[in-house]
């Protein structure tokens, strides 16, 4: 990837000048190097063959991830049927640091309950997902993830990433932080890797250059202040904090790290105390109370990225523990068509339609038992809740957040019959038996994720059948026999 040809602005030199303890002439000229290449594996999905499949010209081992490779070279990603199955994310190499946290902060919850406990974790700021399945990675099975993004063009290409990902415990948002300050404290973790100045992205984008200024450092810190005070009061007693920025300046850094510390009255955790491992600590002291971790295009191989951790005080009650599940209030019926209505009988823009029982019996034994999932009829679309989502989505509910993506979009309606949607067998709720498995060639995968129309090799099953590239499920197709019917969702049509 060539050096940008938009030059570095001459106010944010000098300005990198006054950050004690930087060499700031090593950093700019680290700037105009061509960046690191890097993607991070899906540990769920991280089969043998795929690991060692992704690409031939060397995958050197990220040193603080332990499922983050680089590569020599920045291939055509779209091209690889691979990462449309979920089986690994485009991801900067220093980003994967929330990997390794998520990691230590978890083992510590466990540890002080003898087990490993599912957690309730907020991304506020997550689109478009690097960071979400960076953290899906590390939490245990069962961990009911909320994803929030403001932006609603953001939050698609959120729902998008995290359904190809296939986590089925996920909820994603589109609420702005004033929001969120009307929940209750219903989150061990937060995650907010909060908009910022975007100087640690200087080395690749270039509009991070253009629209560089004091006024934009200060309008985003102030920015970043606003979403933490709004944010922080859902967090439950002894719960963590991860705080992020891709930039340097000491203002939306370390004083805002400083400002979680005295405003918010949250105590920061080293990254001894974390057991970090990989990574070259570099933090300007403000104060020998606040820590951060700097990640610079000079010191390590990745792009720039700030760091803090933070913890309540008081003994972590995890929010999943105490609390049980019903879905009495989410089951939906009613004739086709019908408008449900909201206050004031307004109609809230979501159709009930009635489904044979005997379908959704049959969708729902496609299902890992233990998951206990339910079926949630709405409009079009069977949608289906893992129980351990339920208390979460109902807080959010409560609040008035407004839910973008709830449950895994199981099925598609047609004349009262539930029609399996591809969705199901990327989510890592499927059961691996549910559907014959047929492998693709590259070729043949590629023209699935085309949306195109070819026949199955000879002696594929007729009806419902899983396509594979390297054993990674990409989605459905309905075998006719001389034909197939093309079940790859159409929004994810790839179009090279």
């Amino acid at each position: 990837m060539p050096t940008l040809s938009v030059p570095i602005p001459q106010d944010f030199a000098l300005s990198m000048d006054g950050v004690a303890g930087l060499d700031s002439g090593a950093l700019l000229a680290a700037l105009d190097t061509p960046p690191s290449v890097s993607i991070r594996l899906n540990r769920r999905k991280a089969l043998p063959a795929m690991a060692t499949s992704l690409y031939e010209d060397g995958c050197e081992r990220v040193e603080w991830c332990a499922d983050g490779r680089y590569l020599s070279e920045r291939p055509v990603f779209t091209l690889n049927p691979l990462l449309h199955g979920g089986g690994f994310y485009v991801q900067d190499a220093s980003s994967m640091i929330y990997q390794q946290i998520m990691e230590r902060i978890c083992d510590l919850i466990s540890a002080g309950h003898g087990r490993p406990v599912p957690i309730s974790l907020l991304d506020f700021c997550a689109a478009p997902g690097g960071k979400t399945t960076a953290m899906i990675n590390a939490v245990p099975d069962g961990s009911v993830v909320t994803a929030n993004e403001y932006v609603p063009s953001r939050g698609k290409i959120l729902r998008e990433n995290l359904e190809k990902w296939g986590y089925p415990y996920v909820l994603t948002t589109g609420s702005s932080s004033s929001d969120y300050a009307t929940l209750p404290e219903i989150f061990d973790i937060i995650a907010i890797d909060a908009p910022c100045s975007g100087e640690g992205m200087m080395r690749k984008d270039g509009e991070a250059r253009r629209q560089w200024s004091g006024k934009l450092v200060a309008e985003c810190a102030a920015l970043q202040r606003e979403i933490l005070r709004d944010v922080a009061v859902t967090l439950r007693p002894g719960g963590w904090l991860i705080y992020s920025t891709c930039t340097f300046n000491t203002a939306e850094d370390e004083e805002n790290a400083r400002f979680i510390h005295d405003e918010l009255g949250l105590k920061p955790v080293s990254a001894a105390r974390l057991g970090l491992a990989g990574i070259e600590a570099v933090s300007p002291a403000l104060a020998d109370d606040v820590e951060g971790l700097r990640f610079m295009q000079h010191l390590t191989r990745g792009e720039g990225l700030f760091v803090s951790v933070f913890r309540r005080e008081g003994s972590l009650e995890p929010m999943l523990e105490s609390c049980e599940a019903d879905f009495t209030a989410v089951a939906r019926g009613g004739k086709p068509g019908r408008k449900s209505r909201g206050k004031g009988g307004r109609s809230n823009g979501v159709a009930d339609i009635t489904v044979s029982g005997e379908s959704l019996m049959r969708l729902q034994s496609l299902m890992k038992p233990e998951l206990a999932m339910q079926p949630v009829c709405r409009a079009e679309m069977v949608s289906m809740y893992p129980a351990q989502c339920l208390p979460v989505l109902r807080s959010l509910e409560r609040a008035g957040i407004r839910i973008t993506g709830a449950g895994l979009p199981a099925g598609e309606i047609k004349r009262g019959e539930v029609v399996a949607d591809s969705r199901i067998v990327l989510s890592g709720a499927c059961r691996d038996d549910a559907f014959p498995s047929v492998e693709l060639s590259e070729q043949d995968a590629l023209r699935y994720l085309r949306r195109e129309a070819f026949p199955l090799p000879e002696g594929t099953p007729p009806g419902m059948v899983k396509v594979c590239r390297l054993g990674l499920p990409l989605g459905l197709m309905k075998n006719l026999g001389p034909r197939a019917n093309n079940l790859f969702p159409s929004a994810w049509r790839i179009k090279i």
